[in-house]
């Protein structure tokens, strides 16, 4: 099987590269290969392996120092004796490549080690790419990760209600020593290059964030001895049992972290986990689906009072992976004890468990000297790593296959049709032939990993069994069942990205003499009654939905703030007021984490908030109609808090003169496009509506598609860019009678009746699979990208929409935005207060950190869409990535909102199903009429001037 895949995978390379060489700008997109652009997929770190299996270890142990640099693309500052380290240094910037030359004395594979240490960012983990004379030697070379350290930045507090506050996470940097590790785990050694004797260069391109390096090293890592052979050691030393009290560590209390996400967080599952409270939250554990990425570690500092065995003992859960067990590298003093200690497994369970680490049949002595000492426990993926590099070579395969199968029979297949497959399109069948093999086997190879059939082997058969199916009469059963096929693709992604993910959560860690009993994990029947009786009737008397503020601030200034997000975000907010706000101010805030569709109620009944978060973007306006939010324009320091955002951010909040919110966040589509699909079609990225249309047909005769929004946003697109507006200049009426706008109905209408675009599709799902390769989409489906398809990480981008060209040959790529706003509410009783509140919240600084613990708390997928345009600069995006959102914003247009602008967007939807189903072009001024009433109408209802016939 992986000779084969291997044969196929080079075969759609040198398409590959048969297309990058007949590209028309050969020589721009070969520079683009050279500097980390390139979208060929380069051959894998296991077949790089495997093509020098006769290569032994490298002999020499050379050390490259960093200010010896031959060539430096990037801002390559020479530092002396920095941060404590004698010699001098190199700080590269977050872009740019810098080069060494290193001469070899013995041909042999080399591991890379790296001296750097993690200077200020914006929080993301430092991701360089490896050269070796020039080239990147294999895919997983690509992407290198050096992490971050990172420490809780102060204790454990308490809120005025009792309850445990999360600290905030504070950067920790020091020098720090590491081997080159895959970066998706899928190898669990370090990583190798094959060096010849005589002179090389080795290269590091930055990707993502600073770094200083020290030093590089080239040499063979020695790989840990078997359990029986330190066990053996111990016995040869005399190493007895020590005879020392138990040392006991809080999961929740680590020394330092590799990730921001690895905070304590709070569990009230067993009366057991330390501490506890039946009422009060206290956080008294770590990890969860927070500690869950190969790579991710903490590391606790322990002393022991006497040279001797011990063993360490875990409380843990592991009730998230189902029928698995999840892997932990154990390091102590940053070393790897014994061959075992690289994956311990901690297994599946519902309940608490408490087990000394081993391997189910033994417990593995450590032996410790008196002292201070340092445990590290590392994500890794352990026998999985093998499972799932072989589950992503057939995902790869098989989506291959299903590409094929498209480019024949399109999205929607004839059933009745012969298309012949067998003449075809036989290497897709062969390869699905193969596939089903392999993938029988990974599944029984995960029943033997488990002892049982889960959840986890039933969707490996279920694909095997589907392909076995088709390949046994291609004719019959290709067409019929290509939608599961697909589907299937997905769900196998899916699975790659939850069997690779390996979460655990810990209450504490303990060290103890080899012979000392294993604590309880779980409290006894009684115990548990009792403390599930008090926690129900406690509940009664305790307020969840307000969140306490700390002690502090002027007695009297109170402001009482409501969110609808998530109790994530609002803790976020919470230790925001209480560490930065209110010390600042002296003005309390009682926080108030309510449902949705709950304000407006409040409003009308007279207990509303001073100040409401998160308000959809039409909402100020609306409440402003019926004179319950507060102008804002007339504030202290208004105009200079306004030249925070961009102009269109204010539009929608603004009526009449006057202002009744500040922008949160601001959004806008984006041109998603898949590198890989394009290059092999021999495609660019359109920059002008003329190369998009050009492009339409060559992607469509490969029965791929392209996404268009079909609601108001695809007539905003064109319209704006015309320089026309949806309203008139006194928001009296609606522009949908205009030339500007109906030949802009008629260019998004077009594109779903001529060109056939698809109406209603999952952009996301599709753009995965490869199915649609180009698409228009809110610049926030990056963070759904980044978490649901990482299998096609590096083989997408975004990047400005298509524009029209002015009559200076300028391109104006104006696009619609949308976002949400903080407002007043008209019966704050301290409005100098709640403007405090509002200007300090949607200041940069503020915006930026709480961007930061947002992916903290809810990961990379959770970036903010920050309305704050010096915000956005300073959040985790790689330099590239900003570039591209501040041009597309900078052509950015705010939609006003008007009495009965709802009606707008209902009948622009209404006329463009007309268009499409009925073939009508100028549906839209069946609706200019009705439209403009309903505007009149609620004019004519909240009492404004104007007059609606102008």
């Amino acid at each position: 099987m992986k000779g084969s895949v291997k044969a196929r995978r080079l075969g759609y390379a040198l398409a590959f590269g048969l297309a990058f060489m007949l590209w028309p700008n050969a020589v721009a997109a070969n520079e683009a290969a050279a500097s980390g652009e390139t979208l060929l997929k380069l051959e894998s770190y296991g077949d790089y392996l495997e093509r020098h299996a006769e290569q032994g270890a490298g002999r020499a142990d050379l050390t490259i120092e960093a200010h010896t640099f031959v060539r430096a693309e990037t801002n390559a500052d020479i530092l002396e004796r920095f941060e404590g380290m004698e010699g001098k240094s190199v700080r590269t910037s977050e872009t740019g490549i810098i080069e060494w030359e290193v001469d070899v004395p013995a041909s042999g594979m080399y591991n890379v080690e790296v001296l750097y240490y993690p200077v200020e960012g914006k929080g993301n983990d430092i991701e360089r790419m490896l050269y070796v004379d020039g080239a990147v030697p294999y895919d997983e070379a690509k992407s290198i990760r050096l992490s971050r350290i990172w420490k809780d930045a102060g204790a454990i507090s308490q809120d005025e209600n009792g309850n445990d506050i999360r600290p905030r996470q504070a950067e920790a940097p020091r020098w720090r020593t590491t081997l080159l590790h895959d970066s998706l785990g899928y190898y669990n050694d370090p990583l190798q290059v094959y060096l010849e004797e005589g002179r090389h260069t080795i290269g590091l391109e930055s990707v993502r964030e600073p770094a200083v390096i020290r030093s590089i090293r080239l040499y063979a890592a020695e790989k840990p001895k078997p359990y029986a052979e330190a066990a053996a050691f111990y016995e040869a030393q005399g190493y007895r049992e020590a005879d020392a009290a138990p040392v006991n560590i809080q999961a929740e209390l680590p020394y330092e972290k590799s990730d921001n996400t690895l905070y304590p967080i709070a569990d009230r599952s067993s009366p057991l986990t330390e501490p506890q409270d039946p009422a009060k939250l206290r956080l008294n554990s770590i990890g969860g689906d927070k500690w869950k990425l190969p790579g991710q570690w903490v590391t606790y500092r322990f002393k022991v009072e006497e040279d001797g065995l011990y063993k360490i003992v875990a409380r843990f859960k592991q009730q998230l992976l189902a029928g698995m067990y999840v892997n932990r590298k154990v390091l102590i003093d940053g070393k790897v004890p014994f061959q075992e200690a690289e994956a311990v497994r901690f297994n599946y369970g519902n309940r608490w468990q408490a087990q000394a680490l081993g391997d189910g049949e033994r417990e593995y002595a450590f032996y410790l000297e008196a002292g201070e000492h340092e445990l590290t426990l590392q994500v890794t993926l352990g026998d999985l790593a093998d499972v799932l590099q072989r589950v992503d070579d057939s995902l790869f395969e098989l989506n291959a296959a299903y590409r094929q199968i498209l480019m024949i029979t399109g999205s929607e297949p004839d059933l009745y049709r012969d298309y012949d497959f067998k003449k075809l399109i036989p290497d897709a069948i062969a390869s699905m032939a193969e596939n089903a093999e392999e993938l029988r086997r990974i599944s029984a190879e995960m029943e033997a990993f488990t002892g049982q059939k889960g959840e986890q082997t039933v969707l490996l058969d279920k694909i095997a069994f589907q392909l076995e199916q088709m390949v046994e009469d291609p004719e019959d059963r290709i067409a019929k069942t290509f939608g599961p096929f697909k589907e299937n693709i997905g769900a196998l992604g899916t699975w790659i990205l939850k069997v690779g993910e390996q979460p655990l959560t810990l209450d504490y860690v303990s060290v103890v003499p080899t012979s000392a009993p294993l604590p309880k994990a779980e409290p006894s029947f009684f115990a548990s009654l009792m403390f599930e009786v008090q926690s129900f009737f406690l509940s009664f008397v305790v307020d969840y939905n307000t969140l306490a503020v700390q002690e502090g601030g002027d007695d009297g200034r109170e402001v009482e703030v409501w969110l609808t997000s998530g109790r994530d975000q609002a803790q976020i907010v919470r230790e925001m007021l209480n560490d930065a706000f209110t010390p600042e101010t002296g003005i309390h805030v009682k926080l108030k984490l309510i449902p949705e569709q709950t304000l407006l109620p409040s409003v009308l009944a007279g207990t509303g908030p001073d100040v409401a978060m998160g308000n959809p973007v039409a909402d100020p306006v609306q409440y402003a109609l019926r004179n319950a939010v507060q102008p804002i324009h007339d504030m202290p320091n208004f105009e200079e808090v306004a030249s925070r955002f961009h102009s269109s951010a204010m539009v929608p909040y603004t009526f009449e003169g006057q202002v009744y919110a500040l922008p949160e966040t601001q959004s806008f589509p984006m041109l998603f496009y898949r590198k890989d699909i394009l290059l092999e079609l021999g495609l660019e990225v359109p920059e002008t509506w003329d190369e998009f249309y050009r492009i339409i047909p060559e992607i469509q005769k490969q029965n791929l598609q392209i996404g268009f929004p079909q609601d108001i946003t695809g007539l905003q697109i064109f319209l704006y860019q015309t320089g026309a507006e949806l309203y008139d200049a006194g928001r009296t009426r609606s522009t949908l009678d205009a030339d500007a706008t109906v030949e802009a109905f008629q260019k998004q209408t077009e594109l779903f009746t001529t060109y056939r675009f698809p109406r209603d599709y999952d952009f996301a799902n599709r753009f995965r699979t490869g199915e649609m390769p180009l698409g228009i989409a809110d610049y926030t489906t990056y963070n759904q990208l980044i978490a649901f398809a990482p299998e096609i990480r590096g083989l997408w981008e975004f990047a400005p929409l298509p524009g029209t060209v002015r009559t200076d040959g300028t391109i104006d790529r104006a696009t619609p935005s949308t976002g949400t706003a903080v407002m007043m509410l008209k019966g704050a009783e301290d409005k100098e207060a709640a403007w405090r509140f509002m200007e300090w919240w949607t200041r940069a600084d503020t915006q930026s950190r709480f961007g930061r613990e947002m992916e903290a708390v809810l990961g990379k997928s959770a970036k903010q869409a920050t309305a704050n345009l010096e915000a956005l600069a300073s959040m985790p995006w790689t330099e590239r990535e900003a570039d591209i959102l501040m041009e597309q914003w900078s052509y950015a247009v705010g939609t006003p909102e008007v009495p009965g602008g709802y009606y707008v967007t209902r009948s622009i939807g209404f006329a463009a199903a007309a268009a499409y189903n009925d073939g009508d072009p100028e549906a839209l001024l069946d609706y200019v009429r009705e439209t403009d009433e309903e505007i009149a109408r609620k004019r004519k209802e909240f009492r404004l001037e104007g007059d609606e016939d102008e």
